[in-house]
C-alpha cells in the first residue's frame, strides 16, 4: 500500500517529484532510438521497468504518459521509455513492440542503478496490448516478470468495429458509445487498400493518415469541431465512390455515421487486411507462453478502445499468470473522465489504489 500512496502523491504532485531524468540512447536492431530514463532519488539501486507508449505522434512525450511515469518512478522504480518511431509515425508494427522491449530490457539491466532479476513492463493502448505479446516471445520470458497495461484491445475485430460504429457488448449486455474516429483514421491509413473492393483507395488512406498525424501534433481530441475544415478540404479531392468511404472515415464533428452497414463491412475489412499483413496483432496466439504476472485497467469511458475490451482479454488469462482487471471511472483512454461526479471519487480511488498496489507489486 505504501508504493500505492507514493504514486498518487507523485500523480497528484508532479511538480514536486523526487525524480530525476536522463535522456539516453537505445540500441535496437542494428540501429538506435532515443528514450528517457526517470531515477528516484536517493537510491542506488532500484526495481526496473520499461514502459511503451501507443500509436501516437508525441510517444514518449505524451503529456498524460510522462505524468504516469513520474509518478511511477517517484515510488522508487527506475523507468525507461524508449521512443517507438514506427508507432510516433502512427504506422502499425507488431514486431516494433518485441524489438523495443527486447532492447529496452537489455539496456536496463545493464544500468547499475537497476537491481539485477526481472524487469516489468507497461503499455498503454496499442502499446499495453504488444507488451504482453512481446512478453511472451522466447527471448524476453523469465525477463519480463510482470506486465501492466492500461486501455489495450483483445479481439481486433471487435475493437475496430467499435471505432466506426460504437457497438460494442460484454455477458449479454450490449453498449453504445461516441466513438473516438482517431483509431479508425489510423487502421485506414494503414490497411484500407488492403481490403478487397478499396484497392483503389489510396487517396482516402493517405487523408485518413495525415488526420491522424494532425489530432497528435495538436495533442487535441480528433473529435473536435476545430478538425471540421481539414475534412472538408480532404473531402473536396475525392470522386464520388471515395467521398462514400470518406464520410465513413471522416463524419463532421457530432454526427453519427450514417451507413452502419457499411461502416461494419469497411471495420471487418481493415480487421482481416491486418490480420493477414500481421498475424501477431493477435494476443491469443501469444497468451499459451506467457510466464509474466498480469494486471490490466480500462477505463469505463474510453471511447477508442472499449473496456469490454480489456474484459475479455482478462477472461482469456490463465490462472497461472495471477491476472487482475480493474474498470475505472478516473479516467478514459489516455486522460481524465471529466464526467464523473464528485461522490464517485472516493468509491473509485478506493479501487483504483487496489489497482495500484497489484501493479507496484516489484517484477
Amino acid at each position: 500500500m505504501l508504493r500505492a500512496a507514493r504514486f498518487l502523491r507523485g500523480y497528484l504532485r508532479p511538480a514536486a517529484l523526487p525524480v530525476r531524468t536522463e535522456e539516453v540512447i537505445v540500441p535496437v536492431g542494428g540501429g538506435e532510438v532515443e528514450g528517457t530514463l526517470y531515477l528516484p532519488r536517493g537510491r542506488s539501486r532500484s526495481p526496473g521497468w520499461v514502459v511503451l507508449h501507443g500509436v501516437t505522434v508525441p510517444g514518449r512525450k505524451h503529456e498524460s504518459l510522462t505524468r504516469f511515469v513520474g509518478a511511477l518512478a517517484s515510488t522508487g522504480a527506475a523507468v525507461l521509455v524508449p521512443d517507438v518511431p514506427a508507432w510516433r509515425a502512427l504506422r502499425v508494427r507488431s514486431e516494433t513492440a518485441r524489438e523495443t522491449l527486447g532492447a529496452a530490457a537489455a539496456y536496463m539491466r545493464e544500468r547499475p542503478e537497476v537491481l539485477p532479476g526481472g524487469l516489468g513492463a507497461v503499455g498503454f493502448s496499442f502499446g499495453a496490448t504488444h507488451a504482453l505479446i512481446a512478453a511472451a516471445k522466447p527471448e524476453l520470458r523469465g525477463v519480463i516478470r510482470s506486465v501492466v497495461g492500461f486501455g489495450g484491445y483483445f479481439e481486433l475485430g471487435r475493437a475496430i468495429r467499435s471505432m466506426f460504429t460504437g457497438e460494442h457488448e460484454w455477458g449479454g449486455i450490449r453498449y453504445r458509445l461516441d466513438p473516438d474516429p482517431y483509431g479508425r483514421w489510423i487502421l485506414a491509413g494503414n490497411y484500407l487498400t488492403a481490403v478487397p473492393g478499396l484497392e483503389g483507395m489510396g487517396r482516402v488512406a493517405e487523408a485518413a493518415h495525415e488526420l491522424a498525424a494532425e489530432a497528435g501534433r495538436r495533442r487535441t481530441s480528433a473529435n473536435d469541431a476545430d478538425y471540421d475544415p481539414l475534412k472538408a478540404e480532404a473531402r473536396a479531392g475525392l470522386d464520388a465512390e471515395e467521398r462514400e468511404v470518406w464520410d465513413i472515415l471522416a463524419p463532421p464533428a457530432g454526427e453519427p455515421v450514417r451507413d452502419l452497414e457499411r461502416a461494419r463491412a469497411i471495420a471487418a475489412g481493415l480487421a482481416a487486411a491486418a490480420l493477414r499483413a500481421d498475424p501477431d496483432l493477435d494476443p491469443l496466439l501469444a497468451i499459451p507462453h506467457l510466464r509474466a504476472r498480469v494486471v490490466l485497467a480500462h477505463g469505463e469511458a474510453d471511447r477508442l478502445i472499449p473496456f469490454t475490451e480489456t474484459l475479455r482479454l482478462y477472461e482469456a488469462l490463465p490462472p497461472r499468470l495471477e491476472p487482475y482487471a480493474s474498470i475505472t471511472r478516473l479516467f478514459a483512454h489516455s486522460t481524465g473522465n471529466s464526467a464523473m461526479q464528485a461522490l464517485e471519487y472516493g468509491r473509485e480511488g478506493i479501487r483504483f489504489m487496489r489497482l495500484l498496489q497489484r501493479a507496484l507489486r516489484p517484477a
